[in-house]
């Protein structure tokens, strides 16, 4: 096939790129400025493209609605792939486009992209790159030279704290709306894998939380209030969820901390900036002895992308309770997985002193990962279902 790439300089465009190559397209990628948020800015430089060239589909990372507009317009298929949850382009008139093919690493928002009349959404994992990381890592297949001398990091942690979000505009509500609302927080900490916060949510709650927090929908989007307050609170849960998992963890074992928040939140972890995604993270993952990944909320479903590349880079992964990280891995064989702060203090202790049973499950998790969700083998399947749709 003769493929339209289209990049907003993500992180996975050169693993894309490079895995439609060897599967034996021509790519002919592109870097736009492209507008998620239902802006057609896009759409003159994308006809003169097509006014000079012939391709069968554009592909994106993330549903673009403009580029899906445009596809439908000259009637080419669009294939995207939706990495990040929550995704609010998906809330966009354009999903309904008949030339659009959505693949949703999250089933749960695979699910909700038909409810809201998407017509070909599938549900699709996200891959590693297992080449370039057995590359840049120098990983071979013997466990006995897998595992580095020494380790970097007893414990780690890569991502945003998330310390400023939108919850802020809530704080100064009426005392039994804020009540309410730390009710929910509460009780959704308590789960895994389900939606706690969407079901709590009353009519009088959207409209009172409304007074506090307008919202106003863009031209072609069908998002309602109660989307965006689900997702404005799921954020919040995130964010005193990290900061107290963290902190708790440091009570027993020493923390790196890499993120570009206000590490003062962790005061005993150590801060350490900031990393690159592909020159410096696969070194963290393989060089700690534990990584954890502590799941965004509105990922109800699905495997994080983190959580991936860490199984990726034979890192020994220390999750939460995913639905599907438990479906395709297995526990304790592949991960391991917590279920509360207590537990999670405990399975820290526990795999810092256990080093071989620790470094066994990295190594089995590793040999999954790179068996089932390369980039080939994701990147096929996805191209199997859009033909058989076509």
């Amino acid at each position: 096939m003769n493929i339209l790439y289209l990049s907003w300089t993500e992180n996975s465009a050169p693993d894309m790129i490079e895995t439609l190559q060897q599967l034996g397209h021509n790519v002919c990628a592109q870097l736009h400025e492209l507008s998620f948020y239902f802006s057609d800015a896009l759409l003159p430089s994308l006809q003169q493209v097509f006014a000079s060239q012939s391709f069968d589909c554009i592909f994106t990372f993330n549903f673009i609605p403009p580029v899906s507009n445009i596809a439908e317009s000259i009637q080419i298929p669009y294939i995207c792939w939706v990495y990040d949850c929550p995704h609010v382009t998906l809330y966009s008139d354009s999903l309904r486009n008949s030339c659009s093919y959505i693949f949703l690493f999250d089933r749960n928002m695979q699910q909700d992209a038909v409810m809201h009349g998407a017509l070909h959404a599938y549900h699709l994992p996200l891959a590693i790159n297992a080449d370039r990381l057995a590359s840049h890592l120098s990983l071979s297949g013997s466990r006995d030279t897998f595992f580095p001398t020494t380790y970097r990091h007893e414990v780690s942690f890569v991502g945003s704290l998330y310390e400023k979000t939108t919850f802020e505009h809530l704080k100064n509500v009426p005392p039994h709306l804020k009540g309410y609302l730390d009710g929910i927080i509460a009780a959704q900490k308590q789960v895994w894998g389900a939606d706690v916060i969407s079901a709590a949510l009353s009519p009088d709650h959207v409209n009172e939380i409304y007074q506090a927090l307008p919202f106003t929908r863009s031209a072609g989007e069908f998002i309602t209030p109660k989307d965006v307050y689900t997702g404005v609170i799921q954020k919040q849960v995130t964010s005193e969820e990290r900061i107290s998992l963290l902190n708790a963890i440091t009570n027993v074992a020493p923390v790196a901390l890499y993120s570009a928040s206000d590490t003062s939140l962790c005061p005993k972890a150590a801060p350490m900036g900031i990393v690159s995604y592909t020159a410096e993270m696969p070194d963290i993952f393989h060089t700690t002895k534990i990584n954890l990944n502590i799941t965004l909320r509105s990922i109800t479903s699905g495997i994080p992308l983190r959580a991936i590349d860490i199984l990726g880079c034979g890192g020994f992964l220390l999750s939460n309770y995913q639905p599907e990280l438990c479906e395709y891995f297995t526990p304790d064989v592949d991960f391991v997985y917590f279920e509360d702060p207590d537990d999670l203090a405990e399975k820290v202790t526990y795999y810092l002193s256990h080093g071989k049973e620790r470094e066994d499950i990295a190594y089995h998790g590793y040999q999954t990962v790179t068996q089932n969700f390369s980039y080939p083998v994701q990147v096929s399947r996805m191209f199997e279902l859009f033909t058989s749709a076509l």
